[in-house]
């Protein structure tokens, strides 16, 4: 069995020793990546993931980002003595999600149980914390599986690779108006391009929900994908015109019973924004840091070709 030990982030500037990071502390901000992204050097070892402003080992470096609303970032001292002491020493989690593309362009994104006590109800990439021992690709891998039924290795995928996309600095509640942070986490974004017998529709049909932790999941396709992309602005797209998609997509979902079944899902949800009181309800959104990585990977499409 697995162990449920924490992996952790430390942090490592030019000829200093590595320093585990402080839950109230922005990652960003101590590297001077005031602009909210950057590129810092990654490597998982020894169960923690040492982020860097130096070379660490070869093909390391790694876009790394956060919203300008941050709440780490925007921290005050008088909040901070409103964070229970458990949650202030926890210091940084390491997650990881995966971004898989069907053969046909089809980008998987499942939509998280509205149970669960982190981001319930958004859409994300499969994906959840790292184990004992594991490494990073290991981590989204099994997550993949464990969320809906997905056994996918690099031999399924084009010239048997997976890529390393970009880190997202996550920070649950997401902003500090719906009140003080609980969870501070790294998250490592991979993407994985299918062979050409994986279309979108066969890997449905093999396709296995856990209820204890996905709602719903749907293979997009590149207009939609584009258009949550584009939407990454949070603070400025309440206005964003979505008319030219369709107004509803296929997804599998589950009914009361927790059974699974073929629905169309209403499309404008995906292109909510952040609530900004505890009082307004946050249930169904894309998240921030998947507009994001779908922003990378889009741009590193458009690079390749």
């Amino acid at each position: 069995m697995s162990s449920t030990c924490r992996i952790l982030v430390r942090l490592q500037k030019q000829h200093e020793k590595p320093v585990l990071a402080e839950f109230t502390q922005c990652v960003l901000s101590y590297f001077g990546l005031n602009d909210g992204i950057g590129k810092l050097h990654a490597q998982l070892r020894d169960n923690f993931l040492t982020l860097s402003d130096t070379k660490l080992v070869e093909n390391d470096d790694v876009v790394v980002k956060h919203p300008n609303f941050c709440p780490v970032y925007n921290l005050t001292p008088e909040i901070i003595t409103t964070i229970a002491p458990e949650v202030r020493n926890r210091g940084i989690d390491v997650g990881a999600c995966m971004l898989l593309e069907s053969s046909d362009g089809k980008i998987l994104l499942s939509r998280r149980g509205l149970h669960l006590r982190t981001f319930p109800g958004l859409w994300t990439p499969p994906g959840g914390h790292v184990e004992d021992r594991e490494t990073l690709l290991e981590a989204g891998l099994r997550e993949l599986n464990e969320e809906v039924g997905l056994s996918i290795t690099p031999k399924d995928c084009i010239e048997e690779k997976i890529d390393l996309l970009a880190l997202w600095e996550s920070v649950y509640p997401p902003k500090l108006s719906v009140g003080p942070p609980k969870r501070h986490h790294i998250v490592v974004y991979f993407h994985a391009k299918l062979r050409k017998e994986l279309t979108a529709i066969a890997m449905e049909e093999r396709t296995k929900i856990d209820p204890n932790e996905v709602l719903s999941c749907a293979w997009l396709n590149k207009d939609l994908v584009s258009a949550i992309a584009q939407s990454y602005d949070e603070d400025h797209n309440e206005g964003m015109k979505i008319d030219h998609l369709p107004p509803t997509f296929r997804a599998l979902t589950l009914n009361a019973n927790k059974e699974q079944y073929v629905a169309d899902l209403q499309t404008e949800p995906l292109f909510s924004i952040h609530k900004d009181s505890a009082s307004q309800s946050d249930t169904e959104r894309v998240s921030t840091g998947t507009k994001f990585a779908l922003q990378q990977l889009l741009s590193m499409s458009t690079a390749q070709k």
